[in-house]
């Protein structure tokens, strides 16, 4: 009995989504890096996701509904960071536990509970707890998606694309609850009854698509000897159990973890502060009428996701991508100061539009670049871990920067995302070089140029 026959007579004996994965692979070799662990193609669960994590990144009339200063409401948005941390550290053992429909239950889950809930304007302390809820489900959904993702043949495109929908969520959210609030009279939590009802199409979808998917993340399979197909997992268990180290601490004794995810809790802080701010300081500070920042919010968000798209696919082409990377960088310290300098309203609408569109593929080439730095057992707990941390800089640093704010003014705003930029090229350039030996792709049979050092 040839190698293949003798897995297929043994598949009932595995466990579920050890069979599924082992089917999924026998279906079609050429493309089981874009088929999950079920068998399922990837269907528009992710999109949906980040559509709903990146329209979550914003505070919407709370100053003058709760009567608070800058650093109280930018208590708002640090209060995800705990849901953010909690996500980081329990990332790995929620994919080992419940799979991709713990992660689909979960996370999802409490977008839905934590909208619906601030629909019901709570008082300020408990709402503070309801977007620390908010933040866990991000932190979840987040991470695991930028994992799974990350480790596909193409990862920069498909990571482009996935992203661009986190710019897009993050685009028209400003732009409705602005309309919503400025032209409708809606009060700001009625703008939570669209991302309740959005949260509940991303639950529904996210569920369908990964009911099946019980068990571990790592069930990935692989060719084996002779041309017959084994399962990651065996290979993983045999690491493991000479290992006797939890993924999670194993990857956080390597350097790569570590910059890759302070990398990503300053990016994020960049992107999450100048979306956050840019509305109250073109209102505050330039006497913009809010209709009109609103606009310039969306530019900025716009220019992310078009960012994505576009150099998501170009990126790959080049054969120095952590070169193209720094550059990126550096042009963003440039636009950031032709924003900072510029008083007339067409300049920094053009500025802050260009900005974001070199900002927007910072984030997909990070995790891209981790997980060709790691061995793939350790992919779910790195890039969980870094994606999860990154996040908490989106709390963070509007925080920080909403706190200088009450004692300096809204003017702090361009010395502090100057700051944080410096601090991203430094560690851009700090990454260590991809080990020798290693092979450009993260699964085998891949031919893409995506994960070039």
């Amino acid at each position: 009995m040839s190698t293949e026959q003798d897995l297929a007579s043994r598949a009932p004996l595995l466990s579920d989504s050890r069979s599924a994965c082992y089917e999924s692979c026998r279906t079609d070799r050429a493309d089981r890096d874009s088929v999950s662990e079920t068998g399922t193609y990837s269907s528009p669960q992710q999109p949906e996701s980040f559509i709903v994590v990146g329209a979550n990144d914003g505070a919407y009339g709370l100053g003058r509904y709760y009567h608070a200063d800058y650093s109280t409401v930018s208590v708002v948005f640090l209060s995800p960071f705990l849901g953010y941390a909690t996500a980081a550290m329990a990332n790995s053992w929620i994919h080992e536990r419940f799979g991709q429909r713990g992660v689909a239950l979960m996370g999802t889950g409490m977008h839905v509970i934590s909208y619906l809930a601030t629909t019901q304007h709570p008082p300020f302390p408990i709402l503070i707890v309801i977007f620390i809820l908010a933040g866990l489900g991000n932190g979840i959904v987040d991470a695991s998606w930028n994992a799974w993702i990350g480790a596909m043949h193409n990862s920069s495109q498909l990571m482009g694309i996935l992203h661009a929908f986190y710019g897009l969520g993050a685009a028209l959210a400003p732009l409705t609850a602005t309309y919503l609030i400025t032209q409708r009279d809606w009060m700001w939590y009625h703008f939570y009854y669209v991302m309740g009802i959005a949260a509940t199409l991303e639950f529904m979808t996210s569920v369908a698509a990964f009911w099946s998917a019980r068990g571990s993340i790592f069930e990935v399979c692989e060719p084996g000897p002779y041309g017959g197909i084994v399962s990651q997992v065996s290979h993983d268990s045999t690491r493991h159990s000479t290992t006797a180290k939890n993924p999670t601490l194993e990857s956080l004794s390597l350097a790569s973890t570590w910059i890759i995810s302070l990398f990503l809790l300053v990016y994020v802080g960049v992107e999450v502060t100048v979306g956050g701010w840019v509305f109250t300081f073109l209102v505050d500070l330039r006497n913009i009428p809010p209709s009109m920042a609103g606009v310039v919010t969306f530019t900025y968000w716009g220019g992310l996701t078009v960012g994505r798209v576009c150099l998501g696919f170009i990126t790959p082409y080049f054969k120095w991508q952590r070169l193209v990377v720094a550059v990126y960088l550096l042009t963003c310290v440039v636009l950031h100061i032709v924003f900072w300098l510029a008083e007339e309203l067409r300049l920094s609408v053009i500025a802050v539009t260009l900005l974001g569109f070199f900002l927007g593929p910072l984030y997909p080439e990070a995790v891209i670049a981790q997980a060709a730095l790691l061995p793939k057992h350790l992919h779910v707990a790195a890039v969980g871990f870094a994606c999860a941390l990154g996040s908490a800089g989106g709390c963070i640093f509007p925080f920080i920067t909403g706190a200088i704010a009450k004692a300096h003014g809204i003017k702090v705003l361009h010395p502090a995302v100057f700051t944080m930029l410096i601090l991203c090229v430094i560690l851009w350039l700090a990454l260590p070089a991809q080990r020798r030996g290693r092979k450009k792709s993260t699964l085998p049979g891949s031919s893409s140029p995506s994960t070039n050092s």
